[in-house]
């Protein structure tokens, strides 16, 4: 296992103070890694394993900024996305979606699904962050992002 510190590399941002995310990853390894650089970065931190564990979490505390894994051990993270698009409490909550598939068609249904970023892992602690910071900067979540085929 990597250690988390090794994939940091500046300082947190004033900005993510007081920011929750809600981190969404079954595979122990990959959770410890992210929740650790996301703490690192100034973000508070809400962890689950599984699809029902995360809308527990979401309906006790409504998060900033949700990290959504694909494959759970309950369902697809991408289904979730979809369902957490068309609920009022959640459709403004923007979804980066951190996975280990990384083809076209991933990419796309993950779009497609609502997520406002797609980033595959490994993706170092520096990487996330940012992406985290520019989705929060946003007025809103891309709900009506369309992929465009050339």
């Amino acid at each position: 296992m990597l250690h988390p510190t090794r994939l940091m590399m500046s300082a947190p941002p004033s900005s993510s103070r007081g920011r929750v995310v809600l981190v969404v990853e079954d595979n122990v390894d990959a959770q410890v890694i992210t929740t650790s650089s996301l703490k690192h970065f100034g973000y508070e931190v809400m962890k689950a394993g599984s699809i029902q564990e995360a809308r527990q979490l979401a309906r006790r505390r409504k998060p900033d900024v949700v990290v959504l894994d694909c494959r759970l051990p309950d369902g697809d993270g991408l289904e979730l996305a979809g369902l957490w698009r068309t609920d009022p409490t959640m459709m403004d909550v923007p979804i980066i979606v951190l996975t280990a598939f990384s083809a076209r068609q991933d990419v796309e249904a993950a779009l497609l699904a609502g997520a406002d970023a797609f980033l595959v892992k490994p993706t170092p602690g520096d990487v996330l962050a940012s992406h985290v910071a520019k989705v929060l900067g946003r007025s809103r979540p891309s709900q009506n992002l369309r992929v465009h085929r050339p």
